[in-house]
């Protein structure tokens, strides 16, 4: 099995038994499970990176913006709302990712190892929040 197949195989167990409220400890789970270290997501051009014990990868989505823009400043407060929002299970990944950028998230660090996720902004911000261990069978 190769990195990608590594990959594509977590998330779609992950698909199959993760709630769709809290659901992404569970995806976590799944990907750390499998060999995945670390996962990067690339804002705004929706990139994300994942380094695994087979490899890395990275996979492509639909660009939050095309052509020149302004950064948004980092919004630590608008963030932690994005977050809750998603956690509830009230947007897509889309949405999440969207609202992650208008807080000014330029990229975001999920670290399986430690279960953290760190928030970067463009000049050096960041917040770090833990996420919960689960346990899958």
């Amino acid at each position: 099995m190769n990195a990608v197949e590594l990959v594509q195989q977590a998330m779609q167990k992950a698909e199959a038994i993760r709630p769709k409220v809290g659901g992404f400890p569970y995806l976590a789970e799944c990907l750390r499970q499998a060999g995945v270290l670390k996962n990067v997501w690339t804002l705004p051009c929706a990139q994300s990176s994942f380094w695994t014990v087979k490899g890395a990868i990275a996979v492509t989505d639909v660009p939050l913006i095309t052509g020149a823009y302004e950064v948004p400043p980092f919004d630590e407060t608008a963030l932690i709302k994005a977050l809750r929002i998603d956690q509830a299970g009230e947007t897509t990944l889309g949405e999440f990712l969207r609202a992650a950028w208008e807080a000014g998230v330029t990229y975001y660090v999920v670290d399986f190892t430690q279960r953290t996720v760190t928030y970067h902004g463009a000049f050096g911000e960041s917040y770090t929040e833990a996420y919960p261990e689960v346990n899958i069978e």
